[in-house]
This record gives C-alpha cells, structure tokens and sequence, in this order.
C-alpha cells in the first residue's frame, strides 16, 4: 500500500507537469528432457571514414528449464545496446492471463485522461494497483469504462495483432464459454522495445515507473541481484504462467518475454523463468 501510494504521488505530480497527449500460424515447443542451446548471430557494423567493418557476435542461451516445465513455451530477449535478439520464432496467440494489464495500461495513458473520474476514483489510482498488484477489480473497472472492442481495436492499431480482450478478469462463465483474453510473444516484445526505446517520453515513461513498482517477483526479477531494476508484469491462471519486462542492467538492458501454456509444475516454471532471466544477464 505505501509501494502504490509513493508511486501515485510520483505519476501524479508528473502529470502536473505534462499534457495528456493525443491466417497466423499456431505452433509449439514441445517439452524436452534434452539440453537444447539456442543461437543468434548478428553481423554490426562500423565505420571508419567511409570504409565499413563487420564482425559477428553470437550470444546463447539454454531454454530446457522451460521446455521441461510447460508444453508450450513462447520466449524472447532483446538486447538494445548491440541490437540482438534471441527468440524461439513460434510466436502465436496464447492466454494472457495479467499480462493484458499492460496493454490496457496503454490505452489509458494514450487515449484517456489519467485523472478522470470512474467510480470515485481517478483512472490513475485504478492503473497503479492494476499493474502493481495485478488488483483484477481495477482491471475490471477500465475494461467496463473503456469497452472491449474500443480496446480491441487500440490494440490492432498499435500493430498488436494477436492481443485481445474477450472477457473480464476472473469472469469463469465466460471461460467456460471459451471466451479468453490473449496476447502472443511478438505483441509483448513490440510493447517492451516501445516501452524502452520511448522511456524518455510520455506516456512510456509514466508506464516504466509504475512497471518498476511492481510487487510480484517470483519469476524474472526472482533471481537477480537487487541492483537490477526490472520493470515487468506477470500472468497466471490454471493453464498459464507468463512473465513480461525490462531488465535494466548498467551494461546491456534487455526486454525479456516467457509465455507458457499447460504446466507441468508450477514451481518448477517460475523457477525457470528466474534461471533463463538470470542466464540473460550474463551474456551482457
């Protein structure tokens, strides 16, 4: 409570200060009891007056952890300072669980008014906890003031082709129906680059320092030394376990995505999560 209300003080004062601006293809990784090592190369260029160099540079990382813990695994790390990216390229719609928050945190930094009035409260003082306490009431109050399809339709208009709202947060009628709320591993990475390459800049830069407030660190932060700052959003539901953010580290910051599908332990892919987001940081 005191981490949500210092943040609200902070992005209220900063709004002070600001305007309010104006057929995919499905596949999975299946579980392994192999070590499997991934590779990316990238071939960087310098100059020297007009004559150019390049050298290639490869980074690796082992995602067997994840592949032993969930059927399906959809991962990604971008490193900005030299521009490459690691992914397992089987990027596709999956359930979202929380990690909608953040895209409905967008919609309401760039098309709505941060300090209008929704059931007694601002729509800032429903952000904060949406993201930082994953608080499924506030993400329910945005969902019904906003409306699903003007959401949806943000969302494909920002490039993000597999994100959409079909339901309420903890609405199991509509489950059951099959109605679900996804997301895929390219729209969370469009979202991230976004986020930190436009860090400088409302409303990106409002929506960093409530993503460094977050409370739940029980994946990619888990591991990490304190000093790191990371700014992410978590999903969990029976079925899911995701994890989304910006690793802040001094030398090479990075954004990091892990959405999985059907478990077969839970503690076991939080626990993966927190080893593959740690092996990350030391390729920097």
């Amino acid at each position: 409570m005191l981490l949500a209300s210092s943040t609200y003080l902070v992005v209220t004062k900063f709004f002070a200060q600001q305007a309010t601006p104006a057929v995919i293809e499905s596949s999975s990784i299946e579980k392994s009891s192999k070590q499997s090592v991934i590779e990316t190369s990238q071939t960087t260029h310098s100059s020297t007056s007009s004559t150019q160099q390049s050298s290639e540079v490869q980074i690796q990382l082992d995602p067997s952890g994840l592949l032993a813990n969930a059927e399906q695994v959809y991962y990604g790390v971008y490193y900005f300072k030299n521009n490459q990216e690691l992914s397992s390229h089987n990027s596709a719609p999956t359930v979202s669980a929380s990690v909608i928050k953040v895209f409905i945190m967008e919609y309401a930094f760039t098309k709505a008014n941060p300090t209008e009035i929704v059931q007694g409260k601002s729509l800032n003082e429903w952000i904060i906890p949406m993201i930082q306490q994953s608080d499924n009431e506030a993400t329910n109050v945005l969902i019904e003031h906003f409306g699903m399809e003007t959401l949806n339709q943000f969302f494909q208009a920002q490039g993000y082709r597999d994100t959409r709202v079909e339901r309420k947060m903890l609405d199991n009628v509509a489950r059951s129906q099959g109605k679900e709320n996804y997301t895929s591993l390219n729209d969370c990475m469009i979202f991230l680059k976004k986020l930190y390459q436009q860090r400088e800049n409302y409303p990106q830069s409002t929506m960093l320092e409530i993503m460094k407030g977050q409370t739940v660190r029980t994946k990619i932060p888990s591991k990490l030394a304190g000093e790191i700052t990371v700014a992410n959003k978590t999903g969990e539901l029976d079925n899911a376990e995701n994890d989304i953010g910006l690793v802040l580290t001094e030398d090479n910051p990075f954004a990091l995505v892990v959405l999985t599908k059907n478990m077969t332990s839970v503690a076991g892919i939080r626990n993966a999560i927190g080893d593959f987001a740690l092996a990350a940081t030391q390729n920097n």
